[in-house]
């Protein structure tokens, strides 16, 4: 079932003069189509899912954008299961982070290449509605609800994988351990990460120390921090992003 996040969000990229809400293309099932053409895909759950239908649609000469949201703060609501009335409501001490796009990045890092495929973090608030378990302890998440937009990130080119790293605490030859350190994560999240620089392009293999491949930066550049579009009535503060 479509949960109220992925729905607002899916809403809202469409929701320009012009733009269409579950459009049917090619095919294809698209979220959204703006007005310009752009096709957005907004996807919560893992990206590699989304493969085929991101490369049959590139290779039909369409532009392709995948919204993936991370949730930055998430207040959780418990409701009652019959009448629906909120019990309590708390704010959970979890907190997404933008790096935690390289755990689902590696079945589609190679899009990044593509001139027409781009990749948005929209860094988002929301509720998440609780339901106590019948018959075991525990809680069942009834539904997800967009509460407001923080922040924008968008990925048009390998070289915007850089933005989301401490490129500067790196070495200019590193290892997936060099790169452990400096994320201050497991060798095994370095290992994800090394693979999505290299197979989209950011960086390239230039070596081996050991038993440790070495790798190098083809190009730096900055990430570009775009202001969220405006999410009516949920949001006050954002700009449109072009």
């Amino acid at each position: 079932m479509e949960r109220s996040l992925h729905r607002q969000i899916k809403l809202h990229y469409g929701s320009d003069p012009g733009g269409r809400v579950e459009a049917s293309l090619e095919g294809y099932r698209i979220d959204a189509i703006r007005s310009d053409g752009l096709l957005i895909e907004v996807q919560s759950g893992a990206l590699s899912p989304l493969r085929g239908k991101i490369k049959r649609l590139l290779e039909l000469g369409h532009q392709i954008r995948v919204v993936k949201p991370i949730i930055l703060t998430r207040r959780i609501v418990t409701v009652d299961r019959r009448s629906g009335r909120t019990l309590a409501s708390r704010l959970s001490p979890k907190r997404g982070q933008k790096l935690e796009i390289f755990d689902e990045l590696v079945g589609v890092a190679r899009w990044l290449s593509e001139p027409g495929f781009s990749l948005e973090l929209l860094e988002v608030a929301i509720d998440e509605h609780r339901i106590a378990r019948k018959r075991r302890p525990g809680y069942t998440v009834k539904d997800r609800s967009l509460v407001d937009t923080l922040g924008s990130i968008l990925l048009e080119t390998p070289e915007d994988l850089w933005g989301l790293l401490p490129a500067a605490a790196l070495p200019g030859v590193f290892t997936t351990q060099d790169l452990a350190l400096a994320l201050d994560r497991p060798r095994h999240f370095a290992q994800k990460v090394a693979y999505c620089l290299r197979t989209s392009g950011a960086a390239e293999v230039c070596g081996k120390v050991g038993n440790s491949q070495c790798y190098t930066a083809r190009t730096h550049a900055p990430i570009r921090h775009e202001e969220p579009a405006h999410l009516e009535p949920l949001v006050s503060k954002s700009r449109r992003a072009g």
